[in-house]
């Protein structure tokens, strides 16, 4: 693993609501915050992510062990619009992450998928990082998971806060870039997921209007259920 004393590391808090504290808290934050410049007409946008694990699945294992120092990779996409695909590498430190991403193509994407994308000088960093691993360590598609996500900004204190909901998964890993996955449900139909990153502070003012301190904290990982539900059908 890279230096984290080098990264970028911001905190970051989970917390699992129902659809009627979430028309609370929009009510109260709809005409005070931004939201994120890349949604659609209902403020939503869609996210589709490929997680990749190595032959002894060693990032699930971190997750259900509660290593506190662990990494993830992912291939993400947003709307279903191939023209912008990113590989990314997530960081986790406790509550604290970092994040490095890099462009890919869609043929790129399905070279990782079936092994037979080579390094290259033209490569991204990170992308040949990657490419080293499937080939030493045996990365290969673990599981896709699809969600809705309203994001909301806040510039003082770099806060990011968003809700996420239809959170499902596909063990389909071809079909990922594929509109017609069979997906599989992973949360309840009236509950949300509410992240909140943040980076040295959180000003008053949010936890104020979310009522933070009254909700139900969690470490909800889309990942880690999607893992479970896919050990316990085998």
């Amino acid at each position: 693993m890279e230096k984290e004393k080098k990264k970028k590391f911001r905190h970051e808090l989970k917390y699992y609501i129902n659809k009627m504290q979430f028309e609370e808290i929009k009510k109260r934050i709809s005409f005070m915050l931004d939201t994120d410049k890349n949604t659609k007409e209902d403020g939503s946008y869609f996210i589709r992510s490929l997680y990749f694990d190595d032959y002894k699945d060693t990032s699930y294992y971190q997750v259900v062990d509660g290593i506190s120092k662990r990494e993830k990779y992912r291939i993400r996409y947003y709307n279903y619009d191939l023209s912008y695909i990113c590989l990314e590498k997530k960081f986790k430190i406790n509550n604290m992450t970092n994040k490095t991403s890099c462009r890919i193509t869609k043929k790129q994407v399905e070279d990782l998928i079936n092994g037979k994308l080579n390094i290259s000088k033209d490569n991204d960093k990170l992308l040949n990082e990657f490419i080293l691993k499937t080939k030493f360590y045996g990365y290969k598609p673990a599981v896709v998971v699809s969600y809705n996500r309203i994001p909301y900004v806040y510039r003082a204190g770099n806060v990011r806060l968003t809700l996420d909901y239809n959170i499902s998964i596909d063990y389909n890993t071809d079909g990922f870039l594929k509109k017609q996955n069979v997906q599989i449900p992973i949360i309840e139909d009236n509950m949300m997921v509410l992240e909140v990153k943040y980076d040295e502070f959180i000003p008053n003012y949010i936890t104020w209007l979310f009522n933070i301190n009254t909700l139900e904290r969690t470490s909800y990982s889309k990942y880690l259920i999607g893992r479970k539900m896919g050990k316990s059908i085998k």
